[in-house]
């Protein structure tokens, strides 16, 4: 599977802070979850403020940290070609969940 990975800024903001609106958005999509995405598996180190994902399309580390956020993964071949795709949607939802 080919590798992901990417550091993003979010000068100013707290690794809590970052960890406590991604744990809210991860509670919150998992209360809608249908499983028409598939099916995934979240777990959670509220200490080390990371959440990893896997699933048979993609594994995923995301850690919290002062002022970014650092994603490692592996996405599956299919899912590689719109790694642009996910980049912007990344993009998306950080710019609404972190407005200044």
């Amino acid at each position: 599977m080919p590798s992901y990975q990417r550091t993003i800024p979010l000068p100013g903001k707290s690794s809590s802070e970052i960890y406590t609106r991604i744990s809210k958005a991860l509670d919150k999509f998992l209360e809608k979850d249908t499983g028409k995405l598939g099916k995934f598996e979240f777990s959670r180190d509220d200490a080390g403020k990371t959440v990893e994902l896997k699933s048979a399309q993609v594994t995923a580390k995301l850690q919290c940290r002062e002022g970014e956020i650092l994603l490692d993964g592996k996405l599956s071949f299919l899912l590689s070609a719109f790694r642009g795709k996910i980049d912007a949607g990344i993009d998306e939802w950080i710019a609404k969940s972190f407005k200044a």
